[in-house]
């Protein structure tokens, strides 16, 4: 059974591998946004929670079963940005769904040849809140209308006929 999981990723004591969660801290703070408004009409205050920040850390290493260490970073660093429900035990720890923000990597072993033997990975999660569908942020684009700028072209150009 795994100790946590994450968007597919599972930290887990198993025969095969051992990946655990180290520093797991979490806070909750207030936002206050203050509206003073100039027209003659009273100010207003909104008080509310700040999105949840998540941090902790994991290392990887190949004596306990993660066999390629760069593939690993490769592979979080591909997931910056995505959101999923952090789950801990059995249950969603924190917000219902944790967006990575950032990666960080420390503390890197290397082999004789060079190749990472272990490395101490960062995590930062932050609350994934899905903004509504207002008719200001509707703006969609097509794929056919997506490409190149004429700046890029241009130099394309020039690429291939320096080229070519």
């Amino acid at each position: 059974m795994a100790m946590a999981y994450w968007n597919g990723i599972s930290w887990e004591c198993s025969p095969y591998e051992i990946a655990y969660l180290e520093g797991l801290t979490t806070s909750f703070s207030m936002d206050t946004e203050n509206n003073a408004d100039k027209e003659g009409k009273s100010p207003t205050e909104e008080i509310g929670l700040k999105p949840i920040e998540i941090s902790f850390s994991t290392v990887y290493r190949v004596e306990t079963g993660t066999a390629d260490i760069q593939a690993v970073i490769n592979m979080w660093k591909s997931m910056i940005g995505l959101s999923a429900p952090l789950i801990i035990g059995s249950e969603v720890f924190g917000p219902e769904l944790s967006q990575l923000q950032s990666v960080g990597v420390s503390d890197i072993g290397l082999r004789h040849d060079g190749t990472m033997r272990a490395a101490k990975l960062t995590f930062k999660f932050k609350e994934f809140v899905e903004e509504p569908v207002t008719a200001e942020n509707t703006s969609t684009t097509s794929a056919v209308k997506v490409g190149a700028s004429k700046s890029e072209k241009s130099s394309l150009k020039y690429y291939h006929s320096v080229k070519g």
